[in-house]
Order: C-alpha cells, then sequence, then structure tokens
C-alpha cells in the first residue's frame, strides 16, 4: 500500500514537472519584435499605391501623401511595437483635410499565433487627447481604443537592413463627427477601418542601420 502511494506520488510530480515545462516552452514560442541593440529608434512608412495607409470612415477615404512613423524599442526582445504617426498632405475624399495626432500613437501587441504573425492595435493618448480629423465641413475625433483586430507582421531584408512589415487590415474604429457637413453628426461610429502596410526600420543614435525582425 505505502509503496502504491510512493509511486502515484512520483506519478504526480513527473506530470507537474512536465506541465511546467510544456507551459514554458508555450510562452517561449510566442513570437517576440526584436533588435540588435537597445534604444533601437524606429522609423516608418506607408506602401506605395495599393499599400496607402487608408483610414475609411462614413465621410470617405482619408489618404495622405506623406504618413510616417516614429518609435524606440528600449530592450532587445518585447512583445509590443509602439509607434506615433504623423500625417501630411491629406484629402478625405476630394476635400484637403487636416489630421492631429496629438500625442497619441499606435501599440502593436503580438498574439501568440506563430505563422502568420498577427497582432492587435492599441490607440493610446495621454489625458483626454484624441486624433482629430479636420475638413472645412466636418470634424471628426478618435479616441483611445483597445484590441483593434488586425494586423499581419513578416520580415524583410537581411542583417543590419532588417526591417518589419505591418500589413494593416484593422476595422471596427470608433469615433465621433462634429459639424454640419457629417454623416452622423456627434453619434459613436464603430465602422472605422484601417488599411495598407507600414515599413519599419531601425537605427542607432548615429543613424547607423540597425537589424530589426519579428520572429
Amino acid at each position: 500500500m505505502t509503496r502504491n502511494i510512493k509511486v502515484l506520488g512520483l506519478s504526480l510530480v513527473a506530470a507537474f514537472a512536465m506541465s511546467a515545462i510544456g507551459a514554458s516552452t508555450a510562452v517561449a514560442s510566442f513570437p517576440l519584435f526584436h533588435s540588435e541593440a537597445e534604444d533601437t529608434i524606429l522609423t516608418g512608412s506607408q506602401g506605395q499605391l495599393a499599400a496607402l495607409n487608408i483610414l475609411t470612415t462614413d465621410l470617405g477615404e482619408l489618404k495622405c501623401k506623406d504618413v510616417k512613423y516614429i518609435g524606440t524599442q528600449q530592450v532587445l526582445t518585447t512583445s509590443t511595437m509602439t509607434l506615433k504617426p504623423k500625417y501630411e498632405q491629406c484629402k478625405l475624399g476630394e476635400e484637403n483635410a487636416v489630421v492631429t495626432e496629438n500625442s497619441c500613437a499606435f501599440v502593436f501587441h503580438l498574439g501568440e499565433s506563430t505563422e502568420p504573425i498577427e497582432a492587435q492595435m492599441d490607440i493610446e493618448c495621454v489625458d483626454a487627447d484624441q486624433i482629430v480629423v479636420h475638413t472645412e465641413e466636418c470634424t471628426t475625433t478618435i479616441p483611445p481604443q483597445a484590441g483593434l483586430k488586425k494586423v499581419t507582421f513578416t520580415n524583410e531584408g537581411e542583417a543590419t537592413t532588417r526591417s518589419v512589415v505591418a500589413d494593416l487590415n484593422i476595422e471596427e474604429i470608433h469615433y465621433v463627427e462634429h459639424g454640419a457637413g457629417c454623416a452622423s453628426e456627434t453619434e459613436t461610429t464603430e465602422n472605422g477601418t484601417y488599411t495598407g502596410k507600414i515599413t519599419v526600420t531601425g537605427e542607432d543614435s548615429e543613424q547607423v542601420h540597425v537589424g530589426i525582425w519579428v520572429e
């Protein structure tokens, strides 16, 4: 009887150990953003033609000739990437538009999937800041929000020229319109989309290329 209890105890210990190893292996297999150096300066740019970064709302498509992103990866590996956007020379439909980003940034959170590597996006702002899209007849405000889906990341290049590409297919963005020319004035609408590609490269403080990748 005592021997059976000992055997059972050893079996349970072994089972717990294998479970712990399996959990540890699973955590280790989750994808991460990698950089060859700490404090890497991240610079992003939109794709061309079909890969332009386009925000679509009830008012139409917001397209900008110049879209840039800036961020910093402070550690060698991390599960998040933060990029602050900057939009210039924009049109919303046929109208000229001005985008004010304030303190807002896009934060990409990698998930558990390894192929393809997918992420969710948050819009994070300081205090009560929002992203504001202004035209003559209507102003659209985009507040902070979390868990927007989805973004797929892939790698490009080799060695120090390695970069990551974010394929944006974001849906259900919340926004509010203000003004007489708006489609849904003062109502919170949840049908915004953000599509296109962002190519992100890395540099050090001396503007020397630093390889970045995701795996």
